[in-house]
């Protein structure tokens, strides 16, 4: 029971005020001496309670409190609420073990000794009631043991934690180290393990890897990595289907550990395939729910026609042609100035046509070349849906260009010199807080990838422009060269009409293969950058006011789908201010999340993935009242949980995470001996209780009222 140790009256310029006291008296009396009216008796009783009062109320007095008691420590119980606890093992599932835990006669008889609060745990922590224990659902698609720990070290830093019991598998496969976040945590941790360490009889999908992109008629290879455990020497059949048809099938002799194969599929129409690779389940497997990964690709109808129209050779273009031939997507037409004023057979009919091309580039090209009719129909060719790229140089990106039809298509504002070319040693880089654009990436850890652009050597010439259009990309800049407030664009990508232009102002990219292997490495960055542009380049995403892509095809499930939108006005210039919103359908429900606008018209979200399959969803946005559009789009959802990739019972895990935080590793049938030995010693708290008294607003009315009265008394008496 708490018990009142101290109590405190403080008071602001006591020992001053308090003198005042007397001397307010001894006024009062002597203007009001005994023997007269009985007015003049109450005005003397009125004018002392005031004047107190307002002593009163300048020493502002504080009443201080300090209540002292004891309570009992606090015990933390941790169960893992993560799929791989419904693991089948000798005819029980883990969570089993979890509940019988939880029902146990030692936690049962803990609450005497200790506060216990309960948790569960999986991608996150969550609190849980006793009352909740029912309703668990052992569906985390993630477990976090690193995060748990240390979100229960910021919710109970002042709640007096002696110790954690943690019932899990161990199947750690999100966030930090376990064994940092345990040491940290400063109390010991009891981690009672539920399943069996030994390697079960399991066969799994461990990889499924397929070209995004591909085309019609021609083949397309699915790289297929198997894992198994126990089953060494059996026979087994890797299978390829889609829509429920068998396209290929594979024998394969088993082996503990990982094995791979491949298949080759030819689609024979042009949209997005989805295919189904899969393998067993087999007689006494220990879960069948990572035997398949669902993938897709999108095919288009033929190879990609793409026009190269140089205005003199250059190890640049040697270097750019070299990339192209080796994308046996690409049908590669190419024609180069021999001497100046000089060009091949048939260059003028490729270059008046160039509708019949995908892409179209310009390489250092001089403007006259396009002059009349090549200049209006390559314009009227990228505004309907063409793609155009102008790479710079000493005849390119200057006066003429800017003059031209091209001009104003292109994402740049173009010099007004008649040679904006200018050689000098610099390093382009990424513009710093702008997420890595599809055209930089090189693998699939965006933060690797800006560390590779960064080890680039640098460049030695650039075309000098007056900065990016609104609404245009900038991918790589100038460190030092400025316009206005903004380094300088070098590479910037943009939009004309329903074509996709893109502008190169940078040279001597050439080197960089040489002078990457010259360090013992690779120009993997600037062959990946000219692949994607080109990629991007080409690919109809169709322009209308609202554009959605997510941020890859196929997810694994339980990871976060990315979604990107752009809205445009009816000027097909980007709008900002407007909701967008993405509803998916996750039988039965239907699950939505509203874009942040990131403003220049770009919005973007991100939604956890469900199971495997196919999904299609809806992308809505609307401004002041006015629907501005509704896409719609799809993407898979292909490899199986986290969860599922290893299903043992991490025991070496959990002695590490024990023996770091000075508890220890245990098995539920141990959990009373550990219980009983661990002394619960009562901790004193100590609550302090501060109140001002005067800090209310009722002693001012008091003082009102009461010089309100006295005014009264002197008017009555004849005195005003």
């Amino acid at each position: 029971m708490p018990q009142l140790s101290d109590i405190d009256l403080s008071l602001t310029d006591g020992l001053i005020l308090s003198l005042l006291v007397p001397v307010g008296l001894y006024l009062a009396y002597q203007e009001y001496l005994p023997g007269r009216a009985l007015g003049a008796k109450l005005l003397l009783a009125i004018r002392c309670v005031v004047l107190v009062l307002l002593i009163l109320l300048m020493m502002e007095p504080i009443l201080a409190l300090t209540f002292r008691n004891q309570r009992k420590p606090l015990l933390a119980l941790l169960v893992d609420d993560s799929e791989s606890m419904q693991v089948e093992q000798g005819g029980a599932t883990r969570r089993d073990g979890a509940l019988a835990v939880l029902g146990s006669e030692a936690i049962r008889e803990i609450g005497s000794k200790a506060r216990v609060s309960l948790y569960r745990f999986s991608e996150i922590l969550l609190p849980m009631g006793w009352h909740g224990v029912d309703s668990l659902k052992w569906d985390g698609r993630a477990t976090d043991i690193a995060g748990a720990l240390d979100v229960l070290g910021g919710v109970t830093s002042d709640e007096g934690l002696v110790a954690i019991v943690m019932v899990t598998d161990g199947a750690h496969n999100l966030g930090g180290r376990p064994q940092r976040a345990a040491r940290d945590l400063g109390v010991p941790v009891f981690a009672v393990g539920v399943g069996k360490e030994d390697p079960p009889k399991d066969l799994s999908m461990a990889a499924a890897v397929i070209d995004p992109l591909g085309y019609v008629g021609r083949d397309i290879t699915i790289s297929v990595a198997i894992k198994s455990t126990g089953y060494d020497t059996a026979q087994e059949v890797i299978v390829v289907e889609e829509a429920g048809k068998r396209l290929a099938a594979q024998p394969i002799k088993l082996a503990d550990g990982e094995q791979s194969a491949e298949f080759v599929v030819t689609p024979d129409t042009p949209g997005r395939h989805v295919y189904t690779v899969s393998v067993g389940p087999r007689e006494g497997e220990q879960s069948a729910a990572n035997n398949k990964m669902v993938l897709s690709t999108k095919i288009l109808d033929g190879r990609l026609r793409v026009l190269v129209v140089a205005g003199s050779p250059s190890a640049d273009l040697a270097y750019f042609r070299r990339l192209l031939e080796t994308d046996a997507n690409l049908a590669l037409e190419m024609v180069v100035a021999t001497r100046p004023g000089e060009w091949p057979y048939r260059t003028q009919e490729l270059i008046n046509n160039p509708a019949a091309n995908d892409l179209v580039v310009l390489f250092d090209l001089p403007a006259h070349f396009l002059d009349g009719v090549p200049e209006t129909r390559l314009a009227a060719h990228v505004k309907s849906g063409g793609a155009l790229m102008v790479v710079g140089g000493q005849k390119a990106l200057n006066r003429a260009y800017a003059s031209s039809k091209l001009g104003d298509l292109l994402p740049v504002t173009l010099s007004g010199n008649a040679n904006s070319y200018q050689e000098e040693q610099f390093q382009a880089e990424i513009p710093r807080g702008d997420a890595l654009h599809p055209i930089l990436r090189i693998t699939e850890d965006h933060l690797a990838d800006r560390d590779e652009w960064g080890e680039l050597p640098p460049l030695l010439a650039f075309n000098k422009n007056r900065g990016a259009r609104p609404g245009a990309s900038v991918l790589l800049q100038h460190p030092t060269e400025r316009v206005g407030k903004r380094k300088m664009p070098l590479v910037v990508i943009g939009r004309a009409g329903k074509g996709k232009t893109m502008v190169v102002a940078a040279r001597t990219f050439w080197r960089l293969g040489p002078m990457m292997l010259g360090i013992g490495k690779t120009d993997a960055a600037s062959r990946a950058f000219w692949a994607n542009a080109t990629k991007w380049l080409v690919t109809d995403e169709g322009v209308d006011r609202v554009q959605v892509i997510v941020d890859k095809p196929a997810y694994r499930s339980g990871e976060a789908v990315t979604f990107q939108a752009r809205v445009l006005d009816e000027l097909l210039m980007p709008l900002e201010g407007a909701r967008v919103s993405i509803s998916v359908l996750d039988s039965p429900a239907v699950r939505q999340v509203v874009l942040k606008d990131l403003g220049e018209g770009r919005y973007r979200g991100q939604m956890k993935s469900g199971s495997q399959g196919d999904y299609r969803f809806t992308v809505r946005a609307e401004r002041s009242g006015e629907v501005l559009g509704k896409v719609t789009g799809e993407f898979t959802v292909g490899r199986y949980s986290l969860e599922y990739e290893d299903v043992r019972m991490n025991g070496d895990l959990l002695r590490q995470v024990a023996s770091q935080s000075g508890g220890r590793f245990i098995r539920s049938d141990a959990l009373p001996a550990v219980l009983d030995s661990f002394v619960f010693s009562p901790q004193p708290t100590t609550v302090h209780f501060r109140s001002r008294l005067w800090g209310k607003s009722w002693p001012l009315f008091l003082l009102v009222a009461l010089l309100s009265a006295e005014w009264t008394v002197r008017r009555r008496q004849g005195m005003i």
